[in-house]
């Protein structure tokens, strides 16, 4: 499936306590994130549609979110989510 395929995916929010590290994924499972420095495992926080036009459930432009997704299979950063998601404008 390509992108073009679809406006957005349902994509999967984890949480890695050890780490206060946060993972997007759309593996339910969450088995395909790092698991070096989550030895106890990634927490499933939340379902959500990923694609340009969507609100992540992060304070970040989505596009990087979906390039990595694209490449790697997930996207992983540090920072919490916030209250009020934002999409794009595009």
């Amino acid at each position: 499936m390509s992108a073009n395929d679809v406006d957005a995916w349902a994509a999967y929010l984890f949480f890695c306590p050890l780490t206060n590290r946060y993972g997007i994924t759309l593996d339910r499972s969450g088995s395909n994130l790092p698991q070096q420095g989550c030895e106890a495992g990634w927490q499933l926080q939340a379902e959500f549609p990923l694609g340009v036009h969507e609100a992540l459930p992060a304070p970040m432009d989505p596009e990087p979110v979906l390039r990595s997704i694209k490449s790697i299979g997930y996207f992983v950063w540090r920072e919490g989510p916030v209250r009020n998601p934002r999409g794009t404008s595009q």
